[in-house]
């Protein structure tokens, strides 16, 4: 598919210089869809810091370049400020420390260690190294990661550098358009924190989401539902994230199917041996998975059946 090359075009007009939209996307990297969408909610922008107005000359729409300076810097330190923090625990404790990869997500506020697992999966060589392996909460061995190579990690997620959510500046081909806007915002920090990896659109990065749930815990209707829960967004939106995603990883005819009521189990079970059976807790996962706080008791409570039969 061939892409319109840009026609940039700077001119002053009053003794101030004016730009076209191809000049902001040639400036920002940004796609067709992220720099309409700029001008199209620039009411939700803090009214100092607003994407200017539209001027019409010669049948072209062009923007106060000042102004739209002044726009883009507040927008990548608001996007900076959105990446997320690390536990201020990580710097206190000494660079040659070896913790684990529970440890690790705790440190850097992930919602758990799985967040890691698919950084390896998706990403070889973007997350740092394990260093070994350490006793788990349940007894088994699991990754170890040194502090100092979590720390400059950390350093490293500044949310700089990006165009459009999760992509290098610069012209890029087949660029989606209208869409993936709500998703870039929901998918902000993960797609921050990825900076400097491989560049993902918040779209594909959505569909590797719905691609390894239904790699997972296969198919079915609600699927859309659960992930707009899980990480936010309009449901719409993962409805038509879900559909490519099967249309590119075609579920196997084969695959045994697991029942909701079982995979929620397990997961309440490795939840129970690494929490520990604390206050809230089927009220946490139900925030953490989606689902309601009621099913995820029953969930609680199979749990607690496998842990200890007699009761």
């Amino acid at each position: 598919m061939s892409t319109k090359p840009l026609n940039p075009q700077h001119r002053v007009v009053g003794g101030r210089a004016v730009v076209n939209r191809d000049w902001i996307r040639e400036f920002t990297g940004a796609s067709v869809g992220t720099a309409a969408r700029w001008y199209k909610v620039r009411d939700e922008q803090p009214q100092e810091h607003r994407h200017p107005e539209k001027e019409r000359i010669d049948g072209t729409d062009f923007y106060d370049e000042q102004q739209f300076r002044a726009f883009y810097t507040w927008f990548q330190q608001d996007k900076a400020s959105k990446v997320l923090k690390a536990d201020p625990e990580l710097y206190e404790l000494a660079p040659k420390d070896v913790v684990s990869i529970n440890k690790a997500a705790e440190l850097l506020n992930f919602s758990g260690a799985s967040v890691i697992r698919k950084y390896q999966q998706a990403n070889p060589g973007y997350f740092p190294d394990s260093v070994g392996e350490v006793e788990g909460p349940t007894g088994r061995m699991i990754q170890a990661f040194r502090v100092g190579d979590l720390q400059d990690f950390d350093r490293g997620r500044t949310g700089e550098k990006l165009g459009k959510a999760g992509r290098r500046p610069g012209p890029q081909s087949e660029a989606p358009v209208g869409r993936p806007s709500a998703l870039e915002e929901v998918l902000a920090s993960e797609l921050s924190a990825r900076a400097g990896g491989e560049p993902l659109t918040a779209t594909q990065l959505a569909e590797q989401f719905a691609a390894e749930a239904i790699e997972r815990d296969g198919y079915h209707p609600g699927l859309a539902a659960e992930l707009s829960v899980q990480y936010g967004g309009p449901q719409r939106s993962w409805e038509y994230v879900v559909r490519n995603a099967l249309e590119r990883h075609p579920t196997p005819a084969a695959a045994p199917s697991r029942s909701e009521a079982d995979r929620r189990a397990d997961i309440a079970l490795a939840a129970l041996r690494e929490r520990g059976d604390v206050r809230g807790l089927a009220a946490s996962l139900a925030r953490e998975h989606g689902g309601s706080p009621d099913v995820w008791s029953r969930a609680v409570n199979a749990a607690r059946r496998l842990t200890d039969p007699t009761t």
